[in-house]
């Protein structure tokens, strides 16, 4: 019987060790997430967004090899809209649940099928100025790590939803989502609309896609027919 005390006591300090180890590490990563939302604009202005939309020049390496896109992105409810033009080409998406359509290159609308839908809100769920929002938020749905390359990662339950690698000053300069670890790369975030920063531009890690931005307004009132379907 008194072999059982020093057993449970071990026990104790083990499991006390670790939740004094675990504690550190989050402490860490918040204070990584602080550093990196002072760098781009501050916790508060991230907290307080509610949808944005982006106007882009994209450059890729197939035809057209530039194009304007529109990304109007609602963060309080699961839809947003991306229009792509060039000379000869306009094609348009929606999702916003079964009122989900998209404008194909031939000037086709049709409904999304299930498979598009669902990878289309894999991409909102990882978006990532609406991740940013929702770290600057603490939503508790989230947790915060730092992996053992220094990136900052955002897990919601055990999936993690994107990565970031910060400069010494907190800005991010490559990220990444879910599984890929090769992620993507941006620029300065020098382009500020009502205090938030964004990247001047972003391109994937081979070049052949880019953009840089062109306009951003935020908090913008969300009118239905932004989303409606053309008749």
């Amino acid at each position: 019987m008194k072999r059982c005390f020093p057993l449970a006591a071990l026990m104790l300090l083990v499991v006390a060790s670790t939740n004094i180890a675990q504690a550190s590490e989050n402490a860490a990563a918040e204070a990584l997430a602080d550093k990196m939302l002072a760098a781009i604009g501050g916790r508060d202005v991230w907290a307080q967004l509610r949808n944005t939309i982006n106007g882009s020049q994209q450059n890729r390496a197939g035809e057209p090899t530039e194009v304007y896109a529109i990304i109007t992105m609602d963060f309080e409810r699961p839809r947003f809209r991306i229009e792509t033009t060039a000379p000869g080409l306009h094609v348009a998406r929606v999702i916003n649940g079964k009122k989900s359509w998209r404008q194909r290159r031939n000037g086709k609308v049709e409904d999304v099928d299930d498979d598009f839908f669902k990878d289309e809100m894999r991409w909102y769920a990882s978006h990532l100025y609406r991740t940013i929002h929702r770290i600057a938020a603490r939503d508790p749905a989230l947790s915060l790590k730092i992996n053992d390359r220094g990136r900052l990662e955002v897990y919601e339950g055990s999936e993690r939803l994107r990565w970031f690698e910060l400069d010494a000053s907190g800005e991010p300069y490559r990220f990444g989502s879910y599984d890929d670890g090769i992620g993507g790369l941006c620029g300065p975030w020098d382009f500020v609309q009502d205090g938030i920063h964004h990247p001047t531009w972003v391109s994937n890690a081979e070049g052949t896609w880019r953009a840089s931005v062109q306009a951003l307004s935020i908090n913008a009132p969300l009118r239905e027919h932004t989303f409606a379907r053309p008749n």
